[in-house]
């Protein structure tokens, strides 16, 4: 932390947040605002201007960084006088940069953990009287499906990646407050989502990530369990084997491969093979064809020939992935993939792009097809998009439009069947086999 002014903030202030970047940002943000909260502060939504603005950033590529930077002077030089905090990826690897731009207080990511503390310091006549739960995640307010953050930093350093530098080493929330949080947020959420920076590396006081699913799981009040992003490496056979068996946990995963080919692969540092990546993928798909399976998937790498581009393509294309999010290489500073040479020009990344999201266009498309006519369950938003209808994500992740009541579905775990697939929407409707209970008041 590094108080940067001798700015102050009144009393009932009003406090505005704002976050760039991954839902992991976001989630603290969401942390960060129930925190100013119990602080007595007045919380804003949509607004520009504000008596204390947070801004959360990011440094995943240097656009990122430019973004971050550009929104902390956009909020300086609106709001002259506010009392400005900058936190996150960008305030952590670029600090120095940071403090040019007019920022209050600094936190570094671990320093927004106690977010609360630190702002309470510079609150005028604060009685030292702070309204919060006892739960690490407070008494947050999540649209749909709360995401649980069991663990944060990395120590993988992939030549890309900005992270370990971000984020810090690998660390891990104890499993008995992982345990109360999800004790405290089932009763009103059908579905949570398990969240870390590398998720599969938690490990506390000698409990890793297949130990701490179980325990998870065997929380009575929990109804469904979503894994967010996860390393190929971290999902072993009986990890797996789990997963796809559990009726609680989502039959979907985000398994990130990043390289399609194995020289490439290689120069990302990123320690497995396609052949093991496709291992696990065909370990999904043949117990549970409909098990959703996505992936990220880096362009114009550094040195990617168009031969290893190629193989890469054909590798994707046989792969069982049902949808992966493509990224065009982005030199960021501070990293290896940096300093590589033959970096790839900006028109040829951009074709590999158009190349990929194609296929993957076409890979999702095929996956909605193949639930026509199928029966699965899901877990209604809070949101309508009509009146007389709710929108719902089934637990293998198809976004599903439906008739229905929303103030009875609403947050509620339904069942349904897949009626209708069009490019852009799926419909669905209730099923009759509803299980006793499953949405009564």
């Amino acid at each position: 932390m590094a108080k940067l002014t001798s700015r102050k903030i009144a009393q009932n202030s009003t406090i505005l947040f704002n976050a760039l970047g991954c839902k992991l940002n976001k989630y603290e943000i969401e942390v960060m605002r129930s925190q100013a909260e119990g602080l007595g502060l007045s919380v804003l939504f949509n607004q520009k201007n504000a008596d204390v603005i947070v801004v959360n950033t990011c440094s995943v590529t240097n656009q990122a960084s430019k973004d971050s930077r550009r929104m902390i002077r956009k909020y300086r030089n609106s709001n002259p006088e506010s009392y400005i905090v900058a936190t996150g990826c960008y305030a952590q690897t670029d600090s120095e940069e940071v403090k040019e731009l007019g920022v209050d207080l600094l936190l570094s990511n671990l320093d927004k953990e106690k977010f609360f503390s630190h702002i309470a310091n510079d609150i005028e006549d604060f009685d030292g009287k702070v309204n919060q739960s006892s739960s690490i995640i407070d008494n947050v307010q999540f649209q749909s499906r709360p995401f649980l953050k069991v663990q944060d930093g990395c120590n993988a350093f992939c030549s890309y990646c900005i992270i370990p530098r971000a984020r810090g080493r690998s660390r891990s929330t104890s499993v008995d407050d992982v345990i109360s949080q999800v004790k405290e947020l089932a009763p009103s959420y059908p579905e949570l989502v398990l969240s870390g920076v590398n998720l599969g590396q938690y490990e506390s006081d000698g409990v890793g990530f297949f130990e701490l699913l179980q325990k998870i799981c065997a929380v009575d009040e929990l109804q469904l369990l979503r894994i967010s992003s996860i390393e190929p490496l971290d999902l072993s056979d009986e990890v797996l084997d789990f997963m796809i068996s559990h009726p609680k946990i989502c039959n979907h995963l985000h398994i990130s491969l990043q390289g399609a080919q194995n020289e490439l692969l290689h120069q990302m540092r990123r320690k497995y093979t396609v052949e093991y990546y496709l291992s696990r993928l065909e370990r999904i798909k043949s117990q549970d064809p409909d098990f959703c399976i996505g992936t990220d998937v880096i362009t114009g790498f550094p040195g990617e020939t168009k031969e290893m581009f190629e193989e890469g393509l054909q590798n994707l294309q046989k792969f069982p992935l049902d949808y992966f999010h493509v990224f065009t290489f982005s030199s960021r500073d501070k990293t290896v993939a940096a300093k590589m040479g033959n970096h790839i020009e900006g028109p040829e990344k951009k074709a590999r792009n158009r190349i990929l999201t194609q296929l993957s266009n076409e890979k999702k498309e095929s996956f909605k097809q193949s639930q026509l006519n199928k029966t699965v369950y899901g877990v209604v938003e809070r949101q309508s998009p009509a009146p007389g209808y709710v929108k719902a994500l089934s637990t293998n992740y198809l976004p599903v439009i439906l008739q229905g009541d929303s103030d009875k579905l609403k947050l509620k775990k339904i069942k349904m069947k897949i009626e209708e697939v069009s490019q852009d929407k799926i419909f669905a409707s209730l099923s009759e086999e509803q299980e006793p209970g499953q949405f009564n008041e």
